[in-house]
């Protein structure tokens, strides 16, 4: 799917970061929306703030705008405080932005192994991610460190629906309940 741009991205004033506090946290929720919607269309979970400002994302040539770095800091930061974003440095450079949560794609992932008839067996992470059975799943070709997440979330809950098996990169399905 091909990601169109919203017709406020051609206003110059998005561009900058708005001194009204009120103003300035809709243009924040409008840009994390954004973002999530531009990250899903291009399976994009990783952002680094150096190279986003060259980024069509920030960096409109239509109308010869572009969001500072201090900008799409603050940006980061309410995807961060909305659950929709992990920085992944101390410094705050580099970010991991979550078009869907980890427990949601959990939930996606165990419905596709219970519908696939895998429960009680072992998977691979590979398996998961890059697999010929998985192809076509929403899922396919996530990013590790978000499928991880998410594997985790699946054996954080209260009744586990997997546990790892075999090493850190196996895991099996348990048939507690269906999602």
């Amino acid at each position: 799917m091909a990601f169109q741009f919203p017709s406020y991205y051609s206003m110059p004033p998005f561009f900058t970061i708005q001194p009204v506090l009120n103003t300035r946290k809709k243009q924040l929720q409008i840009w994390v929306e954004m973002i999530l919607g531009f990250s899903q269309a291009n399976k994009k979970f990783e952002y680094d703030i150096t190279e986003s400002s060259k980024s069509p994302l920030f960096c409109n040539a239509k109308i010869n705008r572009k969001m500072s770095p201090e900008g799409i800091r603050m940006i980061f930061e309410e995807a961060v405080l909305l659950g929709n974003g992990e920085w992944t440095d101390k410094d705050k450079n580099r970010i991991t932005i979550y078009w869907r949560r980890p427990e949601e794609w959990g939930e996606l992932i165990y419905r596709w192994v219970n519908q696939c008839g895998k429960l009680n067996t072992v998977l691979t992470v590979y398996e998961i991610q890059e697999g010929d059975d998985s192809e076509g799943q929403e899922f396919h070709g996530l990013e590790t460190r978000v499928l991880l997440k998410a594997l985790n979330a699946l054996e954080s809950q209260e009744e586990p629906l997997l546990q790892k098996d075999f090493g850190p990169l196996h895991y099996r399905w348990s048939q507690l309940f269906c999602l």
